[in-house]
């Protein structure tokens, strides 16, 4: 199972234009590409604050906000990350059962095809 992506420290400003900072929100390790996928379908989202409005950089997350929208942007993205990190375990947990019964069925057919071989080997 792949290990949680988690936030690991405070967002840090890197850009002003106008009343707009550019964010930056570092994470425990690059996210995978299916991971991705998983955090920019969230449950919840706003008007304001929308994983479309989001870049990924390696191992961070990129963004811009003014300051006083900042503590609504960190709490949607805490969910995000939970989120998806919630959806992928479930995916690989699907996946898992998935590989299971495709060997549980292979198993089966091998089984029932050398009962049938040996039930007529004498023919």
């Amino acid at each position: 199972m792949a290990e949680e992506i988690k936030r690991t420290g405070p967002p840090k400003a890197s850009d002003l234009k106008g009343d707009e900072f550019t964010w930056s929100v570092p994470l425990s390790q690059p996210p995978s590409r299916e991971w991705s996928r998983c955090f920019a379908e969230p449950a919840e989202t706003t008007v304001l604050c929308h994983p479309k409005r989001l870049g990924m950089m390696h191992q961070a997350l990129v963004f811009k906000c003014e300051e006083e929208h900042l503590p609504a942007w960190i709490e949607y993205i805490d969910r995000w990350i939970m989120g998806a990190n919630a959806a992928l375990a479930a995916q690989e947990d699907a996946d898992k059962r998935r590989r299971a019964e495709q060997l549980r069925q292979e198993e089966d057919k091998q089984r029932r095809m050398q009962e049938a071989n040996e039930k007529f080997k004498g023919l």
